[in-house]
């Protein structure tokens, strides 16, 4: 069966090249209008950096690596730029700055201009800026005390000898806007004008302060419903009902009723303003398609693992026009251990999920979930099948805090037992229970620091995870287990982000059972945490040979307690094409608490991620940077390739 496998790929690899060699001899190719522009540099720029100049110019720097549109070098461009590159220092008050010189150079002109590249570079004298000479405030009306408005003048951060420019001027508006709003008046009105000196470059600048009344928000009006029942949506924003008018609120009602996931679209606004201190907000929606239907293929490849699949996943989320949540996917395919080459265990895989969520049974905030779901899978030494169910509840306390709880059954067949195994029943105990049923509590309070629930950027989040399985909830195991864990992110620049994670992991059997189902103990290794390992193979293991340990590959058996560390760079190249260099760390033993930190196992590496509509398409290389007896492994490094971040 190989050979035979072998031969196949060799044909599909020999169509692929075939396929593209005619593709390009059919392309017609169209000459570009000019050189690409690969380097656009400005110098005697002090005040402003490249960046902020560069992004307001027709002439844009084209990365060596593009997939999206390149910009081309046309001859007046140059000129056009340099009116701009005035315009910029003239809105932040640079009136005298002067483009002196604009030099395109253009490499192998005498080549096909296919080939040629172009670098510009603009010279600028800034001259010197215009400052604010005297700042006056003329308040209309008597609603903001006397003694509270020096502290909402500052607030525009023009206070003499601030820099002075269109671009800080309207900064200012802005500022002092959002610090009334935050002070609950709805309805500011704000004029500003400035007298500039050119020759002493100074600049008197006067603002006209109308703040109106603070307002209270007693009413919400909801426009654009159609399909969705309004009682449902207001039960998730009227909480704003009653309290004072404050920007952020708005911002909450508008991230609520996004938070239904059945608006393509939502704006909030305010309501005509009244002579009392009351205020309706008016909620405007659009209601986006209920029901999606999404199919795919996908590949996943690891040193010890190849997997082929397709995907199928319904969804509705207006079920029954009470907003009930629904979705359902199939996954279903073949996989091949150690790889597709060399298949020395192998066989379909399916997985059918089904969820079913409700938010307000018994409190509003509730949401509750059904998740039954079947599995057909296969790992290192046996294949199994198996079928599972979760009931659960969770609730936000505050946006910061999450808190859900559930209770878990799971029923396991495991078949065609690896020999490896099957010669170690005794050794494993009654953890390898051929079938066994599982029923466990779980707990699993969420503290969100960040700036994006869904996709953080900067910040922590902190979680621990904890569950009980006892023989009285109708299993057959008894222990606890806890896997706290931290994550932080932080993105210096928007094309620098960083990501950071620690775990650990405990198993505390007791009791009349005192054991752990030999597919819910803990591993390492694969793409998603020490990605110098292959699949789960930095585990406790059994083998056929272990008074000679390096000479058998041997099956991983899971361990009691788990150490994992992670730290990730990821830099943006062009588009959504980014780059990442990694460092891992961890380390499974098979005793409880018994952690060994200084024998923790490091890997380091890198790779590459698109960020795709259908998902972050990501490959990674990482390498072994010390070893253990414990865990031979022929090759101490290891490539994945999935879908998704890590972490």
């Amino acid at each position: 069966m190989t050979a035979v496998l072998r031969l196949a790929l060799a044909f599909v690899l020999l169509l692929v090249g075939v396929g593209a060699a005619g593709c390009k001899k059919g392309r017609a190719e169209t000459a570009p209008p000019g050189p690409i522009v690969r380097d656009v540099e400005v110098e005697g720029n002090d005040a402003l950096q490249d960046e902020a100049i560069v992004e307001y110019l027709n002439l844009q720097p084209t990365p060596v690596i593009s997939f999206g549109e390149k910009s081309y070098y046309l001859p007046g461009l140059e000129q056009i730029d340099s009116d701009r590159i005035e315009d910029v220092y003239d809105a932040e008050g640079f009136f005298e700055a002067k483009v002196t010189d604009a030099q395109v150079s253009v490499r192998r002109q005498d080549k096909d201009v296919r080939r040629q590249r172009a670098r510009v570079r603009f010279t600028v004298e800034e001259g010197e800026p215009t400052t604010v000479r005297e700042l006056h405030f003329e308040w209309v009306g008597e609603t903001v005390p006397v003694a509270e408005r020096p502290g909402f003048e500052r607030a525009c951060g023009l206070l003499p000898p601030a820099r002075f420019g269109v671009a800080p001027l309207n900064k200012g508006h802005e500022r002092i806007v959002a610090a009334l709003e935050d002070a609950g008046y709805a309805y500011v009105a704000v004029e500003e004008k400035a007298r500039i000196d050119a020759q002493l470059r100074l600049a008197d600048v006067d603002f006209r302060i109308d703040p109106g009344r603070k307002k209270t928000i007693t009413q919400i009006r909801i426009e654009g419903l159609d399909r969705v029942p309004e009682h449902l949506v207001r039960r998730e924003i009227d909480f704003v009902i009653g309290k004072q008018f404050k920007r952020r609120r708005v911002e909450e009602v508008e991230s609520a009723a996004y938070g239904l996931g059945v608006f393509s679209t939502v704006t909030v606004a305010r309501g005509p303003e009244t002579d009392d201190d009351e205020m309706t907000l008016i909620v405007r929606v659009q209601e986006s398609k209920m029901q999606r239907v999404k199919f795919g293929v996908g590949l996943q490849i690891d040193p010890v693992r190849w997997q082929q699949h397709g995907t199928a996943q319904y969804e509705h989320r207006n079920l029954f026009g009470k907003l009930y949540g629904f979705k359902a996917r199939l996954q279903a395919g073949y996989a091949e251990l150690p790889a597709l080459y060399d298949p020395r265990q192998h066989g379909p895989i399916a997985k059918l999920d089904l969820e079913l969520n409700k938010k307000g049974l018994l409190e509003k905030r509730l949401v509750w979930t059904e998740a039954p779901g079947v599995e057909l899978g296969i790992w290192e030494g046996y294949q199994f099948y198996s079928l599972t169910n979760r009931l659960g509840v969770s609730r936000f306390f505050t946006r910061f805090f999450e808190l859900s709880l559930s209770y878990n059954n799971r029923y396991t067949d495991i078949f065609d037992i690896q020999p490896d195994l099957d010669r170690n029943r005794t050794v494993l105990g009654l953890d390898f229970r051929d079938p066994y049923f599982l029923a466990f509590l779980q707990a699993k309070p969420t503290v969100y620091l960040t700036d994006s629930i869904l996709d953080p950027k900067n910040g922590v989040q902190l979680s621990v995870t904890y569950d009980l399985a006892n023989r009285y909830f109708g299993g057959q195991f008894n222990y606890h287990r806890f896997e706290p864990e931290l994550r932080g992110y932080y993105r210096p620049h928007d094309r620098v982000q960083l990501a950071a994670r620690a775990r650990a992991g405990m198993h505390l059997p007791y009791g009349e059972a005192p054991f752990v189902p030999i597919d819910q103990k803990f591993y390492l290794g694969g793409s998603n945490d020490v990605r110098g390992w292959p699949l789960r193979r930095l585990s406790p293991r059994v083998s056929l040979c272990p008074d000679d340990p390096g000479s058998c590959r041997g099956t991983p058996v899971g361990g009691q307690t788990m150490l994992n560390g992670n730290l990730e760079v990821r830099v943006r190249l062009v588009g959504e094409l980014w780059m990442a260099a990694f460092a891992d760390a961890g380390d499974v033993r098979a005793g409880v608490l018994q952690f060994a930190p200084r024998d923790l196992l490091y890997t380091t590496g890198g790779g590459f991620r698109f960020a795709s509509k259908v998902g972050t398409f990501r490959l990674d290389v990482g390498g072994q940077l010390n070893d253990d007896p414990r865990f031979p492994e022929p090759r101490p490094w290891a490539l994945h390739f999935g879908i998704g971040e890590a972490f």
